[in-house]
């Protein structure tokens, strides 16, 4: 019958009647709809009806190249002292790349430690790590958090923690979660002689174990571990991207020294180089290392001290086996000037886009984004990278209330099939 607005009404299910829609318009259109809906909507509309959350669960287990194209997502949340994680939930902010107008406010996990790979990991005690979806409670709450084994070391302070596709796995289904760092004692007295070693656990990504138990393989390497002692937080001193899927970059923030940890092999090389002398990058106060678009590409963002007391913050290519650096870009130098300033600031990035925080609070937190275009075009040829400068917008007066002294920062993708067990 007709609702007098031209519209077909069934009476009974009205979601049955909805899934049957999906069904003839097939795979192919399903991804091509869903593909232009912003991905916080989708999963609202999931969490109260049935027949949109059959539509999402569809979409989600398309092939790799039906699948909507993810940007990574910016997240920011009061920093602790580093020590013991954070016990209460706490507030945070994310930025949705696909609708850059505002920000999206939300609170992470008791125990929060780290997010990565499209999830919020927690510790509810140094030797155990829960996980979710990131953003979770935006869908109504329908996924619930995931507990891995007992680690076989505990971790009492912010531990490194990624997560990865597993090598061999197919279009991710099976994820290889990595922790590293970590040690100390509680109460944040740091054991600097206490080398943990990196822990691999294998699951899919609803949590459901293809191993039952943590495999351990060398800590990191001393450079990058006395680094991390001596922050007492793995995560705040350390900074990770994966290239090509199997190598996980490692770039100590301020002693500048790069190692990577081969999943394939499941060892670091060794040992680790700096980037900060010449001829890779001189003068460089802090460094973070990011990937360029598809994640096959190495990209640095350095702080260099420039004479005069000039601070810039440069973008460069690195060749993943020799460190040897090509300028790609730099900031604006008014962009610069406000979020440099004399603070803090923290860079994040991946998948050819790169987020630089000022960490202060007197500095309003203020935050800009770097898109690096260029790179493989597709067919096989490769394009010389270039730099887009933009700013975000400003965070909400919530932020400002909320007594947040300084600020941490992540990077990550909010990927569909996370929310979902394929019915």
């Amino acid at each position: 019958m007709s609702d007098g607005l031209g519209e077909q009404r069934e009476d009974g299910d009205g979601d049955a009647n909805t899934d049957a829609w999906w069904d003839r318009l097939g795979g192919d259109m399903t991804a091509l709809i869903l593909s232009k809906l912003p991905l916080r909507s989708m999963l609202r509309a999931s969490a109260v009806c049935k027949a949109w959350r059959a539509a999402a669960i569809r979409a989600s287990t398309l092939p790799r190249h039906g699948r909507r194209r993810t940007h990574p997502w910016l997240f920011l949340h009061g920093r602790s002292n580093g020590v013991l994680p954070h016990a209460g939930r706490r507030n945070a902010f994310a930025f949705d790349p696909d609708e850059p107008s505002s920000w999206v406010s939300f609170t992470l996990p008791p125990d929060f430690v780290a997010g990565a790979g499209g999830f919020a990991f927690a510790a509810p005690s140094p030797s155990r790590l829960a996980f979710a979806p990131l953003l979770r409670e935006l869908c109504g709450g329908i996924t619930a958090m995931r507990h891995a084994p007992p680690l076989a070391s505990p971790r009492y302070n912010n531990p490194v923690v990624a997560a990865v596709a597993a090598p061999g796995s197919r279009d991710g289904e099976r994820l290889l979660l990595l922790v590293a760092g970590g040690g100390g004692f509680p109460g944040g007295l740091v054991d600097i002689d206490d080398h943990l070693p990196t822990e691999l656990y294998e699951c899919d990504h609803h949590g459901d174990a293809a191993a039952g138990v943590w495999v351990q393989c060398a800590p990191l390497p001393e450079e990058l571990g006395s680094a991390a002692s001596s922050s007492s937080s793995s995560s705040l001193s350390i900074s990770p991207a994966l290239v090509g899927g199997r190598f996980l970059f490692a770039c100590g923030i301020h002693s500048c020294a790069v190692s990577a940890f081969d999943l394939s092999r499941r060892a670091w090389a060794a040992p680790p180089r700096e980037v900060c002398s010449p001829p890779v990058v001189p003068r460089l106060a802090a460094a973070f290392v990011a990937t360029a678009r598809r994640g096959r590409r190495l990209l640095l963002a350095g702080v260099v001290e420039e004479e005069g007391q000039r601070r810039a913050l440069g973008v460069w290519e690195v060749e993943p086996d020799t460190l040897a650096a090509s300028r790609v870009g730099e900031m604006p130098a008014e962009m610069a000037a406000a979020v440099l300033g004399s603070g803090g600031v923290r860079c994040v990035g991946q998948d050819g886009v790169i987020y630089v925080v000022g960490e202060e609070e007197h500095g309003g937190y203020r935050a800009c984004a770097c898109v690096v275009i260029g790179g493989n075009d597709g067919r096989g040829g490769e394009e010389e990278l270039a730099c887009r400068w933009s700013w975000l917008p400003p965070l909400p007066a919530a932020a400002g209330r909320s007594g947040i002294r300084r600020m941490a920062a992540f990077c990550s993708p909010v990927l569909l099939r996370n929310y979902f067990h394929a019915d």
